[in-house]
């Protein structure tokens, strides 16, 4: 990779660091990095997710659990107890749950109802409330998402003229 073609953040991802943690420890290393630059994110802003496989501590079979960064706190100094963790699969039934509300959509009955039922969700008793972007995270069919909420783009989108400063 060409790392001299970021021209307005910093490429500070290290492989050795990287390779040498487990795969929640290199979500909280990439988290941090995403979280120092306040080009990239807001103070307590964003979420990052990784889709892993883990032993379920029950049946002992592997299944995918969601790890999310949860409720507060900020990216920059998040470590592991920081994300919510979450059976995928469960999460994916929520949709159908979703479904056969009446009134959809934000700002409804059925969107605090379905974020009370995280928790049904938790895997490994963890804690941890999720974050409310959770559903973004666990219906993008990526095993990595990261959702920042960049400064620049705020400002934009507030802004008196936002569709044309967006058309520029």
């Amino acid at each position: 990779m060409d790392y001299q073609r970021y021209r307005y953040v910093n490429y500070l991802w290290d492989d050795t660091v990287a390779s040498s943690l487990d795969p929640v420890g290199r979500l909280v290393y990439r988290s941090n990095i995403l979280g120092s630059d306040q080009r990239i994110t807001n103070t307590g802003g964003g979420n990052t997710s990784a889709k892993i496989i883990e032993q379920d501590p029950l049946t002992g079979e592997e299944v995918e659990v969601l790890w999310v960064k949860g409720s507060g706190g900020d990216l920059r100094t998040s470590k592991r107890e920081n994300f919510s963790s979450l059976y995928q699969s469960r999460l994916v039934d929520l949709q159908s749950l979703y479904a056969r509300e009446s009134e959809k959509g934000p700002k409804t009955p059925a969107e605090d109802k379905m974020v009370g039922m995280y928790t049904h969700a938790t895997f490994n008793l963890n804690s941890r409330p999720s974050s409310i972007d959770t559903p973004l995270h666990a219906f993008i069919p990526f095993k990595h998402v990261d959702h920042m909420h960049p400064n620049a783009a705020i400002s934009v989108a507030a802004s008196k003229h936002s569709e044309k400063l967006t058309k520029e």
